[in-house]
């Protein structure tokens, strides 16, 4: 279907997904992707600390360590999963580890 109105022609897509749905799916499988990797990262260490002091056993220090740290590392992939799915961060690294000329 097409319309003009005032010099400015309108299109509206009838069949498949509008451009709008395309964006709201690429968004939602980009948080999707993004939660997964927090649960992943954070869940060994709150089942630790939540366990610990219920169930009495120890749990060496360093599993308590390197679980805090899987944590944390989710950080660094924050920007990596942005970097993925979205061009304005895709290009701004791109630029940023680019050697300049």
């Amino acid at each position: 279907m097409v319309f003009t109105v005032r010099h400015a022609t309108v299109t509206f897509q009838t069949d498949g997904d509008t451009w709008r749905e395309q964006k709201e799916k690429k968004a939602a499988l980009m948080v999707g992707i993004l939660i997964g990797v927090f649960v992943l990262c954070w869940i060994p260490f709150f089942i630790t600390e939540l366990i610990n002091p219920l169930c009495s056993c120890d749990i060496p220090p360093v599993w308590k360590s390197v679980f805090l740290w899987l944590g944390y590392s989710n950080s660094f992939f924050n920007p990596l999963i942005y970097t993925a799915f979205n061009k304005n961060y895709n290009n701004a690294f791109r630029n940023l580890f680019s050697r300049q000329r």
